[in-house]
Formats: C-alpha cells, structure tokens, sequence
C-alpha cells in the first residue's frame, strides 16, 4: 500500500471503471478554446475506411497510430496515395496515441530528435492551416535542475538550439520561479526555458492525418491484424492478414509496443529490441486558479514532469528503474489500462509533492497507467532493417510519439 502520509495530500475521488476511450488522458476534443473554434474535430469528421483489402499496394503500413498515421499522410503528399495501404488491428488513434500526455518538446537532448520534432511542430501548425484541430498551445517548457551535471546538459541543449534557431536561455533560481511560481526553487541550481514548446491533443492530429491521407487516396483497413511478411531474394514481397495477402514493394513497422512482435513475423525476423514498460500519469480534479498558461515543467533529475490539462494538474514521469509491463503474459490484442501500483508509483509521487506543494492541496481523479514501448537504450529505432531489404521500423518513441511522428512521417 502507499504511504498514508503522502496519499493523504490527494484526496481521491472514487468513480467507476471507465472504457478505454474515456480513459485518454487528454480533455475530450470538443472541449476548445475560442480562438480554435473556427476548427474542426478529426473525431467529428471521420473518413469512412475501406471493406475490402486490395490484392496489391506499393506500400503497406502497420500500425494506425501517430506514426503510421503521419507516414501515410506525407507518402500521400509525395503523391504516392493510391498505392498506400494502412493496416491497423484496432481503430486508428487506438494504441498508445490516446494515452499519450500530448507533450511537444521541441528541443531534445540530440540534434536529430530536435530536428525530427521541429519537422513535428511545423506539420502540425500546417494542419490547423488546413482547419484542423490539433489542441496545439505554445505554454513553453521549464526544464529545472539541482545537479551540476544537469545545468552542463542544458548548456549543450542551449547550443544545440542555436543550429535549430531555436529560443531557449539557461535561468537562475529566481528566474525559474518567475516562470511557474508553482515550482520550489529552494534546492535547485537553475533552469532552462524553452518558450517554443507546447502540448497539443495526440489523438485529434492522428485521426486529422489519417483524414488527410484518405483524401489524398490511401487506403486503410480497420480491424485488420497482420499475421506475417512474405519475402524474395531478401527483398519484401506481401502481407499476410487476417483479411488476405497483399502483394507490396515496401513495408513499415509502426506498431508501437506490438512492433517487435512483428518483427518476428518475418524470415528471416527483424529484430526490434523494445519491450513495453508501465507508464504512470497522475489526474487531478480542476485546481482552482492554476493558470492556462502555465508551462510543462521537466524535473529529470526528480524523474517528474507536468502540465496544465483543462485546468487540472496532468503529471507522471519516468522513474530510475522501470516495471516491465505483460512478462508473463501474451501481448494483447488491444490496447488497455494496467493495474496501476501506488508503491511503484510512489518515488515519482513523493518527487512531484515536493517540486509543486500546492499539489498537495490537489483532489486526486485518478492514477491512470499504460504500457509505452522502450528500448535498450532508450534511443528511438527508425529505419530501414538490415535483415530485409524496403522494410522499416519506427518505434520505441519512448513516449514521445506525438512530438516525432510529423518528423517521423517526413
């Protein structure tokens, strides 16, 4: 059991068993600001998708997800729409996409991830051009530190920047608390503050892509589960679904924690070396004036992070030594919430009272957890797999598949 003496700083409201879908840790997208309510709901304009499964496609994508999804979209702007085929087991937007917490952190600890999630960034802001809703806000990021080692980081995340023209600036103490009074400065050496960063709404741009690429001609097939890839001469050559074989030059794995099990699929298989762990996010009920604008703030060396959500506290983090999710047990078919676990949960708990005392005054929704797919490293793994030839691999995101996929698609 959690410690009562934390525990009792949130107090819990105890609601019913949600559905997955009520489950998202996103406010629904109907609910906009005025600015964006010349918008419209991806959620609300569906495209219908396709019955049938075609008996050839140039390319066959698996995983309806952000990065499926964003892949799709911009093969079709390359003007290959009607030869790409989207495969998902589920509905598109089903996987991890609606449990994701919709952080946009442009500035990342690489050169490459900064550029991927600027691509990101960029793609976004050209759907709202388009009248999509992305949920899209420019609140910034307040990244805080109390090891020497940390500010060094940002220092190189500073200069990093430059290259990107990218606004950024390392902050003393009192400047952090100037930014989010919410924060305890008392025991940090400093910050870094990124006022290009967001948050936006992961399932909202996943279904407005999957929107745009079924206009633009790719074809994609819901409820559709591949079972295995064909090859030639070492080259990719159909899919084996449960609806059919379809004949194909190219195939992408984008199944999120499901893409090593696909990577199995094959002969010879593609070695995808992720396994899903339990990933915490934090609820809290409206907190009474907490700002909209207040910034995602990064506390790596607490392993904590969050944000404003409809004016709620959203908050979670990556603790040192992750809980491996489904050891035991086969993959599941679909997407669905774990038993969370208040004693695992409890470090990051204990970091996040201290870094922000008024949660403490907070009501506590719920403690939502789902699985997010990491690898070894924790680096991304993207493209083209050594063991087959035109076949590619986009995963292990490490819960950063909304700020990639744009960058990712592209």
């Amino acid at each position: 059991m959690p410690r009562p003496s934390l525990l009792k700083c949130l107090t819990q409201v105890t609601s019913p068993h949600h559905t997955a879908r009520c489950m998202s840790t996103y406010i629904q997208a109907s609910i906009k600001s005025t600015s964006s309510s010349n918008l419209r709901n991806a959620s609300e304009n569906r495209r219908p998708t396709s019955q049938a499964l075609p008996s050839k496609a140039r390319v066959v994508i698996c995983g309806g997800g952000a990065q499926g999804a964003a892949i799709a979209y911009k093969l079709a702007q390359a003007g290959w729409g009607s030869d790409v085929l989207l495969i998902e087991q589920g509905e598109l937007g089903g996987g991890t996409t609606w449990h994701a917490t919709g952080l946009m952190g442009i500035l990342k600890p690489s050169q490459l991830e900064t550029r991927i999630a600027v691509m990101s960034r960029d793609m976004y802001l050209q759907l709202e051009e388009m009248g999509w809703y992305t949920g899209f806000k420019q609140c910034g990021s307040l990244y805080v530190a109390k090891k020497k080692d940390r500010m060094y980081q940002y220092k190189k995340m500073l200069s990093c920047a430059v290259q990107h023209d990218l606004e950024c600036k390392i902050l003393s103490p009192d400047q952090v608390k100037e930014y989010c009074g919410l924060v305890k400065t008392e025991d940090l050496l400093g910050g870094l503050w990124v006022p290009g960063d967001g948050v936006a709404n992961p399932w909202e741009i996943c279904l407005a892509l999957g929107c745009e690429a079924i206009d633009k001609g790719v074809q994609v097939i819901e409820h559709c589960t591949v079972n295995s890839i064909k090859q030639e001469d070492g080259k990719v050559r159909a899919v084996e679904t449960s609806k059919g074989l379809v004949e194909c030059e190219y195939f992408v794995n984008s199944a999120g924690f499901w893409s090593r099990h696909v990577g199995e699929m094959s002969s010879p298989p593609v070695a995808v070396p992720i396994h899903p762990c339990e990933h915490y996010h934090l609820h809290t009920k409206p907190v009474p004036d907490l700002p909209p604008d207040t910034p995602v703030v990064r506390d790596p060396d607490g392993f904590v992070y969050f944000r404003e959500n409809e004016g709620r506290f959203l908050a979670g983090g990556f603790e040192p030594k992750a809980k491996p999710a489904y050891m035991d047990d086969e993959l599941p078919e679909k997407r669905a919430e774990l038993t969370e676990d208040w004693d695992h949960f409890h470090l990051l708990l204990e970091n996040l009272l201290h870094r922000v005392p008024t949660m403490k005054n907070a009501i506590l929704e719920r403690l939502s957890n789902g699985a997010e797919a990491f690898s070894p490293d924790g680096q991304w793994i993207l493209g083209q797999a050594p063991e087959l030839e035109n076949y590619y691999v986009a995963a292990g995101m490490r819960s950063n598949g909304i700020a990639s996929a744009g960058g990712v698609g592209t």
